[in-house]
């Protein structure tokens, strides 16, 4: 029985994702009905799709298991579903959300490596993880060669001003394997001789050295 255990324990590790997708269509939303996607997204299987129960998704989010976390929960799902963003299937407390119709019809999907996303989740930042994490996909698909206000990325995320700068000022500490992202602020002279900040640049920076 014990080496059956170890077998199916091994079994799991092997299929675990290691990309996880993201929609564009996510960022307007309100931090925790993003927060709600992202979790089921690092919890379904390959075909975008999540099976368990309410409690399993409290554990991810890591809040207390209690009816009025359940009930919000319950809310922000059907709310999801109204608006087409995912699938509710219920079966005896047991649910089925299913993200795949959403990721047919929608018209970017941003990829990041899984460890990408545990290192999000546990960075040092002023603001919550799942803010860190939109302002991280933004900047992914941000055009390089241009300068971004903290405002213009509030609004492509529907986070404040100064909730994008804590998020930018962590993302230009954040270390990963075989990326980084360089943020340059670009001041210009006005014409009283003074410098003011016009906005950053975004530079992904790979590396490919093991």
């Amino acid at each position: 029985m014990e080496d059956k255990i170890i077998n199916e324990t091994e079994n799991l590790n092997t299929t675990e994702k290691e990309e996880l997708e993201f929609l564009e269509e996510w960022f307007l939303l309100k931090k925790y009905e993003f927060k709600l996607l992202t979790i089921i997204t690092i919890l379904s299987d390959n075909k975008r799709a999540f099976r368990g129960k309410l409690s399993d998704l409290c554990n991810e989010l890591s809040i207390q298991n209690s009816s009025k976390n359940k009930e919000t929960m319950r809310n922000s799902l059907s709310f999801l579903e109204k608006n087409n963003y995912i699938k509710v299937i219920v079966d005896n407390d047991i649910y089925t959300i299913s993200l795949a119709r959403a990721a047919e019809k929608s018209k970017n999907i941003i990829k990041i490596k899984k460890a990408w996303y545990e290192i999000i989740r546990n960075a040092d930042c002023e603001a919550s993880w799942e803010s860190l994490l939109k302002v991280f996909l933004k900047v992914l698909e941000l055009s390089q060669d241009k300068i971004y206000t903290y405002e213009q990325i509030g609004e492509l995320t529907n986070l404040s001003k100064t909730t994008v700068g804590r998020c930018v000022k962590a993302i230009k500490k954040l270390k990963f394997d075989d990326i980084l992202v360089e943020v340059e602020e670009i001041k210009t002279k006005n014409n009283k001789n003074e410098y003011r900040t016009k906005g950053q640049t975004y530079t992904q920076v790979y590396d490919w050295s093991e």
